[in-house]
């Protein structure tokens, strides 16, 4: 599977390093300087992918990936970091990469993100999640859901164990830093309770982690 690759580089070595394998496996690769440019090559053609290089110690890849995910929303990012470096948790990238790696491991990261096409269903538990319909099962039920409560489910659904705060689910559902007035988003989580808890009082698969935001996971976890 071939694709239009957008690769985030300010390190010219790096990017002649990194393209020509790339390209080697059919990927047709467009490579700018920082996240601007990226945006403005975008409009231009649509990358299936974006590989953002992060290991630059002037370039700061988590503030990076969050500006491109606010404005080319839908598009997987690979954020490669340097050799012991580690990103906030959670991220904006769909899959983070420190140095050193083969560049087995990247193109399976690569074909694994480029995999997901429209009418993919994230399960968890007995909640299956239709991204393309944004229509959810639990056991024998089905539900519409918003495309605001798909947004946020499916989230919650690919981060699993994982606390994601408040700032950090206002930012990816709403494209907001303001946190002034958090009642929409928990709204949005009260409406979901109702859908996949057999009992919303008592959550097992949506949990709140007071002070910070909440949590995703299964009942066996």
């Amino acid at each position: 599977m071939t694709a239009n690759i957008l690769l985030v580089e300010r390190d010219v070595a790096s990017a002649d390093l990194l393209a020509p394998c790339l390209e080697k496996k059919g990927h047709s690769v467009s490579i700018v300087r920082n996240e601007r440019e990226a945006a403005q090559q975008a409009s231009v053609v649509r990358p299936d992918l974006i590989i953002l290089n992060a290991v630059s110690p002037q370039f700061d890849g988590p503030k990076a990936c969050q500006t491109l995910r606010q404005e080319l929303e839908g598009i997987p990012i690979i954020l490669i970091l340097a050799e012991g470096e580690k990103a906030k948790e959670p991220v904006e990238a769909d899959v983070c990469l420190c140095k050193p790696f083969t560049s087995r491991k990247l193109m399976n990261r690569i074909k694994r993100l480029l995999s997901r096409k429209k009418g993919q269903v994230l399960r968890a538990g007995d909640l299956a999640l239709n991204l393309e319909t944004c229509c959810l099962s639990k056991g024998r039920r089905e539900y519409k859901l918003t495309p605001k409560e798909c947004k946020l489910l499916e989230i919650f659904m690919r981060n699993p164990g994982k606390v994601l705060s408040r700032r950090f689910l206002m930012r990816r559902v709403w494209n907001t830093e303001y946190l002034g007035d958090t009642r929409t988003l928990d709204v949005h989580v009260c409406w979901l309770r109702k859908k996949i808890e057999d009992n919303p009082n008592y959550p097992v698969y949506l949990r709140t982690v007071r002070g910070v935001g909440y949590r995703f996971q299964t009942p066996e976890e």
